[in-house]
């Protein structure tokens, strides 16, 4: 059986994307987790995942688009294109849910 690799690049590339956060995020928390709590630590990798993402999508669109420094106008996703989007946002989302969801665990009462 043949993998169509172009496909899956097409097709699925946030998928990894939201695979590859996640794992950003434990890594990011497990090297937290000796200074806070585990919940803390938790939310500081779903946070840090986040801002690579945006970070590397905002370095994709400034070298798309030749643009010199200061580098501000790169922080208008809108401008980005559908690919660099589509590799923040899903991620983004996922994350943020996450966040939601710890912040919502914290707050109910026991």
């Amino acid at each position: 059986m043949m993998i169509d690799w172009n496909y899956i690049q097409a097709e699925w590339d946030w998928a990894g994307h939201i695979v590859e956060a996640l794992a950003i995020a434990g890594v990011v928390a497990v090297l937290f987790r000796p200074w806070v709590t585990t919940r803390q630590a938790l939310a500081l990798g779903l946070v840090f995942a986040i801002g690579h993402f945006h970070g590397r999508e905002k370095r994709d669109y400034e070298v798309s688009v030749s643009m010199p420094p200061p580098q501000i106008d790169a922080y208008a996703m809108w401008r980005w294109s559908f690919d660099q989007m589509t590799d923040f946002w899903p991620a983004t989302i996922v994350c943020c849910g996450l966040l939601f969801l710890l912040w919502w665990k914290a707050r109910r009462p026991r």
